[in-house]
């Protein structure tokens, strides 16, 4: 199967050139202190107020709104994630991919060219992005209209079957067309062409099994790195909920989302080369067969 390949693949890779998580690294280390301040106030506090539990929410209810200046912040601060890890993610796969092809590309040259690409690499992951938005959006409209309806109708039961319905139908495709979308970003590497990366998004929906697989075990990848991060995050804040924990709890995430960066990175590029080349195999096969005839 495609997506087990891919996969094995990757971790194949890593584990002979482990040096390529040091650009996603790099990068995380240098926005880990900027969040770390935009965030400490906020997270502090919400620390603050989950020690003293049901009393907080009683005096002044729930976390307080944020204001239009911190908000700004977090706004500034997820661009340059976007930004930085955009250039990291070119620079793991056009290394891989150069690697795989037999020629020596450094890292530092690999991290030069993602910093050359950072405009073009980021229009990529946003359009990504904006693509998985609109299935999402366009998916929960009918599922919707059943909870709306059953809210007017004061119908918990239609409400219930609305909602649970909708969880079911947009985690399937979300991990479907999220391992669809995963090879938009390698296409443009590979091709050196946003508009090819883009009509790429259609080649995973010709392996619908593939990709549905891909996706299941790219959510699952995400989903326990995560749980590694967050553990390493509150560690430091058992012994001290200050800027000085916070940004300890930072640095030591860093190396753990670097990987899930680099491992992503390599296995959806896996990913589209393995299904680029196994449709190209049937294809030929057809013609070969045709000729026969």
């Amino acid at each position: 199967m495609v997506a087990i390949k891919s996969f094995g693949e990757a971790v194949s890779f890593l584990t002979s050139n482990p040096r390529v998580i040091l650009v996603p690294l790099i990068f995380l280390l240098i926005l880990a202190p900027i969040n770390t301040y935009v965030q400490k106030d906020n997270v502090l506090k919400s620390l603050e107020n989950l020690e003293k539990g049901s009393i907080i929410l009683e005096e002044h209810g729930a976390n307080e709104e944020l204001t239009s200046e911190q908000l700004r912040a977090l706004l500034i601060v997820a661009l340059l994630y976007m930004l930085f890890l955009s250039a990291a993610q070119y620079s793991v796969a056009i290394y891989t991919h150069r690697r795989r092809l037999g020629e020596d590309l450094g890292i530092g040259d690999a991290l030069i060219s993602g910093l050359e690409n950072v405009i073009p690499a980021f229009i990529v992951t946003l359009i990504s992005v904006i693509i998985l938005g609109l299935i999402a959006v366009i998916i929960a409209v009918p599922f919707s209209i059943i909870i709306g309806i059953g809210v007017i109708g004061g119908s918990e039961g239609m409400i219930t079957v609305g909602m649970l319905a909708l969880l079911a139908v947009e985690f399937f495709a979300i991990t479907f067309f999220g391992g669809a979308a995963s090879v938009i970003f390698p296409a443009y590497v590979v091709n050196n062409s946003i508009r090819r990366g883009i009509e790429e998004f259609l080649l995973p929906l010709r392996k619908p099994k593939s990709t549905l697989g891909f996706g299941l075990l790219l959510m699952l990848t995400v989903f326990t790195l995560y749980i590694v991060a967050s553990i390493f995050v509150f560690l430091p804040l058992i012994f001290s909920r200050s800027l000085a924990g916070l940004l300890l709890g930072a640095l030591l995430q860093a190396p753990v989302m670097a990987l899930l960066h680099a491992f992503t990175s390599v296995a959806s590029l896996s990913f589209y080369e393995n299904l680029r080349e196994e449709l190209l195999n049937q294809a030929q096969s057809i013609m070969t067969d045709v000729r026969t005839y």
